[in-house]
Order: structure tokens, then sequence, then C-alpha cells
């Protein structure tokens, strides 16, 4: 059987170079590519192939002077195809100014493959730290690449079309050498005055979060936060991203909302090394919310994005009080909002203390409030009695299982690695972790993001965690990186022993641990926490820094096993704290000669 880049002749294939488009010409792509979009339309079974080379993507014209409030023009809209590939043929498709990369919507079986993604002038500008006091950083731009002026005492760097100042909070810095993430790196002080002392050197006024030896560190200044998706999905099914490099994007990488059935394979985030860039993506590599079917995450390997390698969860929704027995209501804007409900999902009814799921309403209708401030939600049968204003209603109908294996989550980029709350099957296996902050973080959040989803079937085996939480939390903050290498810290804190856990069903085995501090793992709220069969090998790559100092820190855990682990004599830590928990919840091995012991006196919750 004949087969053209991995495609067998069942397909039809189609060029753009049909449509009149060839490579290399620096036109925009978007008028011919929704021609041949056009010609795919109502068809099974189609290629759309790009003969390799470069394409470039230009923004729809706009009279609004203030770049941020445009709206983002979308660069290639795959709506309504079915069984449908779009082939780069490992061209590079680059994009210039306030631009969405892709979006999928209304698709079933439909393939992106082989392509490159990238701006000639991205929404992140770089430079080098060649002077650092208590009193000011200076910092040497590359103005050829990132152009810039400073007026009134503020740097506004220069794009296409755009001209926009640092945002605070983002800014990362970066081992020159190694391009990882700097040791301890974390706050910055881009909001302070800045001069331009000499051509191409910024001086920023004010004192450094942290010292750093001059002419080691590279910092990404960002100018755009959560501004535009790259390669989006909604509303799909079978979805395979597939061979593809993104060396850019406004915002998450890859997102996905209400789909079913999503497999990134060798689909990454990565950094530009040709052009000497430290970083990527503006937000997380890959984020998934509100999903079905199954998540699947393969030999992927980001690096230089600004958050985490991979967040999945679902959605609660804050209930701000009752109208009748079958209806409440929910807020319009902010966390928590009822804005996803769509009439026909089941939801879950928690109550805010205890947070476990309880009895399930199907969604029979939802309309505004006549002053716009919130929806009345009603449901198909009575809402319990005790729901009310203050607890919360969680999306049963869109939960994903999620697969991730074979793939490098490391210390290139901002935050932590893998994010997952469902309670769906989730498998985390053969992978390579070397982050910045914590490896692996299971939340469940009611209190701030509102990111549901107690995990009931999780299972970690057999990777590698190398010298993770070389920035993490250093003194108790919540929003530093996390607090452990495995961390585990839903919004729910068990008040007294009795009190049944948010999460169940944690097993953590099989795995390698190389750690240069102490904490190991930081558990919250977990009924059938397992640590077993691992290999823990003390290093001295780093220097300890984290508040926690014990190996196993839980708070309202219950069958907790921490049995068969190989420790190494170096790693001398032999401690588990534990609080709203009976010490006989925890159980060791006796030859590990472990001390379990109640934690009093110290404030472990870290509420936002």
């Amino acid at each position: 059987m004949l087969v053209v880049n991995g495609l067998t002749c069942a397909s039809t294939i189609i060029s753009i170079e049909d449509f009149g488009l060839k490579p290399n010409t620096g036109v925009d792509t978007r008028p011919f590519l929704k021609k041949a979009l056009r010609a795919c339309q109502g068809r099974n079974d189609i290629v759309l192939v790009f003969p390799k080379g470069r394409y470039d993507f230009y923004p729809d014209k706009s009279n609004e002077n203030d770049v941020l409030k445009r709206p983002a023009t979308l660069g290639i809209h795959l709506k309504g195809l079915n069984k449908f590939t779009l082939d780069g043929g490992g061209s590079e498709f680059v994009f210039h100014g306030k631009m969405e990369i892709a979006h999928i919507e209304d698709c079933d079986s439909l393939t992106m493959r082989n392509f490159s993604v990238d701006w000639d002038r991205p929404f992140i500008s770089q430079g080098e730290i060649i002077g650092s006091t208590d009193s000011y950083l200076d910092i040497k731009i590359d103005k050829e690449a990132y152009p810039y002026e400073v007026v009134d005492g503020k740097v506004y760097f220069i794009g296409e079309d755009w001209k926009l100042p640092v945002m605070t909070m983002y800014s990362t810095l970066y081992n020159k050498e190694t391009k990882e993430i700097a040791y301890n790196s974390l706050g910055d002080i881009f909001e302070k005055p800045v001069e331009e002392i000499s051509e191409g050197v910024l001086r920023f006024h004010g004192k450094p979060a942290i010292q750093v030896e001059p002419y080691t560190t590279i910092v990404s200044l960002f100018h755009v936060r959560y501004f535009a998706t790259g390669i989006g999905v909604t509303n799909s099914r079978n979805i395979l991203w597939k061979d593809i490099k993104m060396y850019h994007s406004l915002s998450n990488g890859f997102w996905g909302y209400r789909t079913e059935n999503i497999t990134m394979d060798n689909a990454s985030v990565v950094v530009n090394d040709a052009k000497g860039r430290y970083f990527s993506s503006v937000a997380d590599a890959s984020h998934f919310s509100e999903c079905g079917g199954t998540i699947r995450v393969l030999n992927c390997a980001h690096t230089g994005q600004a958050d985490d390698f991979i967040n999945v969860h679902g959605t609660s929704v804050k209930i701000i009080g009752r109208v009748n027995q079958n209806t409440v209501m929910a807020p319009v804007e902010g966390k928590g909002s009822g804005r996803s409900v769509q009439i026909g999902d089941e939801y879950w009814f928690i109550k805010q203390p205890e947070a476990q799921r309880g009895e399930v309403g199907v969604v029979a209708d939802k309309k505004l409030s006549e002053d716009g401030s919130f929806y009345y939600v009603s449901f198909d049968k009575p809402v319990p009695e005790a729901i009310g204003n203050g607890d919360f209603m969680e999306c049963k109908t869109w939960c994903a299982a999620v697969e991730i294996r074979n793939c490098k989550i490391q210390k290139r980029h901002r935050a932590r690695g893998i994010l997952v709350t469902t309670p769906k099957k989730v498998v985390i296996e053969d992978n390579y972790f070397s982050t910045a902050g914590t490896a692996i973080l299971i939340e469940g959040d009611f209190d701030y993001w509102y990111e549901s989803g107690a995990n009931t079937d999780v299972t970690i085996r057999n990777n590698t965690f190398d010298n993770c939480l070389t920035s993490g939390n250093r003194d108790g903050s919540r929003s530093q990186w996390g607090e452990a290498v495995i961390t585990i810290t839903p919004s729910h804190i068990p008040s007294t022993v009795d009190m049944e856990p948010y999460h169940k069903n944690i097993r953590i085995v099989d795995n390698r641990f190389y750690v240069f501090d102490v904490p190991l793992v930081r558990a919250v709220s977990t009924r059938g926490l397992y640590f077993m069969n691992n290999q823990i090998i003390k290093t001295f790559d780093y220097r300890p820094y984290t508040w926690q100092k014990v190996s196993f820190l839980l708070d309202g855990c219950r069958d907790v096993k921490i049995r068969n682990n190989s420790w190494d004599k170096r790693y001398t830590e032999r401690s588990v704290a534990v609080e709203h928990m009976r010490l006989s919840d925890v159980q060791t091995d006796a030859n590990d000669h472990f001390v379990i012991k109640e934690l009093k006196g110290i404030d472990t919750h870290m509420q936002w």
C-alpha cells in the first residue's frame, strides 16, 4: 500500500498550491487557506498538504490604538471537518502581531501534523543581567532583536504594530549556560523606574528579589499574559496533534475545552535555540478544561514555557443562593462563575465544609437575571435541601481520563510539571522530571481558581525525578511553586481525625527520586496514599533551602503506606509529620526507622 507522509492513499490529498499559494513568498497564507478549507467542507478523508517551506500569517488591520484591546486574528480556523488532516510537510508557519495560531471547532477525527510555529517578533523580550546591586539591576538587550524605547522612566518594547511595557509577575531568570530556570529564582523588579544608561543597557532601579552573578543569568521579559491561545480545540472529538514544534504562542500553547479524546504525540512547545532564545509560550504548554474521553500526552518535551507543562481539570461553580427547590443562582463573572453551565449537563452538588460529591442533577434550564449579575440554573429534580449559598457544584458530564507517558518535564520552564484533577483514571508513567517547581501537583480547589476534580485513581509509576524543586516553596507562600517533589494540596483541609478526605487512591510506585533536599511528598486530604517500591538517591548538586523539613508532610490523610522503598544511606531524614490524623493512619517499615510525629504550632495550610 502506498504511503505518503505516513498517510495511506485511501485519503484524498490536496495541496495548498492548488489554491495559488507557494511557500517562501511572504504573502498572507490566510486567504488561500480559507479557499482550501471551503473546498474540504462536507468531504471525508481529506489531507491538506503544505509543500515544505515558510508560510506567513498576518493579522487583520484595526483602527484600535490599544493593542491589548484588539481581538486576536485567527490564523487557521478548522470548523465542521471530519476525518481531516492538515499536514505541514515540515514547513515553518510564521505569525505576525496579535494572532491565535489555530482553532478547531465542531470537528471529528482531525489531525494536525508536521510543522513548526513561530513569530519573527515574539511578545516576550530577553536580556542578559550584567550588573546587580541592592539598589538596581542592569540588563543588556539586543535592540535589533528586541527593540525598545524609554519614556518617562518606563521602558516600552516595540513589535509588529505594537508597543508594550514589561508585565510584572512572569519575568523569568535562566542560567545562561544550561538554559534552565535559575536556582531559587522568584520575583522581579521590572515594575520599578528604568533608565537607559548606555546603548542597549537598561537599569531597573529597586532591590532585586534575589542576587545573581552578572553575566551568568538571562531574563525573559513578558509583554502579554493569557492573551491569545496557541492551538485550541472546542466541542470536538478524536483530535491528534503530532510532530509539531511550537516556538511561541501568546497564551497556553495547546488548549482544549469540552472535547473528547485528545492526543499530543511529539507535539511540543519548545525554545527556538537557533534564534538564541530562552523562552517559548506565554503560559502553560498545554491546558485542558472540562474535556472528556482520554487525554494522551506522549513523547513530548516542552521547554521555555512561562507556566506549567500541563494542567487538566474540571470546573467548580459557586452557588450564591437558592430561588426554589429546583433552582440555584451562580455568578456571571469571576472565578467559579456559571458561564460554562449548559442545559443537559450533569452536576454533582457539593457541600463546602465536607467537599464530598453528593447527589447528581441534570441542568434543565439556565437564564440570566434581569440585572445580568447572575444565572438562574434549574435542575430536573429538587436540589438537596442542605445545598445553599457558599456551596458549589462540579460538572460530572465533562471529566477526562489522563495518560502521560515518555515525556521530558524539564527545568527549562517556569513553575510546575503536571497538574491534574479528575475523577477518571490517571496514569503518569515512564517520564523524566527535572522541574524548577513541584514535579506533580494535585489540587482541586474551590476557593481561588475553582479548578475541580477530586481524584479517585492515580498511578505515578516508573518515572525518574531528577533534582526537582530547585525553585519551589522556600518560605510557605501559596504563590510559590510547590512544597515537595510531589504535592497534593486541595483546598479541603479536614478539621478532625475522622473527616473523610477529598482525594482517593494515589499510588506512587516504582519510581526513582534523586533529591538534594528533604521533602518527597506533601499531601493533604487523601485516602489511600501509597509510596511504595521507590528508590531515593541523595544528591549534592544544589543547596537545600525548602521550608518543609520532613520527608512526608501529611494533613488529614488516611490509609497511608510508605513501604518497601530503597533509601540511600546519605538521605538521613526519616520523618513523617501529620496533622488531623492518627499516628496509626501511617504505615512504614520497621527497619526504615521512620519517626511519625504530630505537627504542632506551624501553619502549613497556605490558603490564598
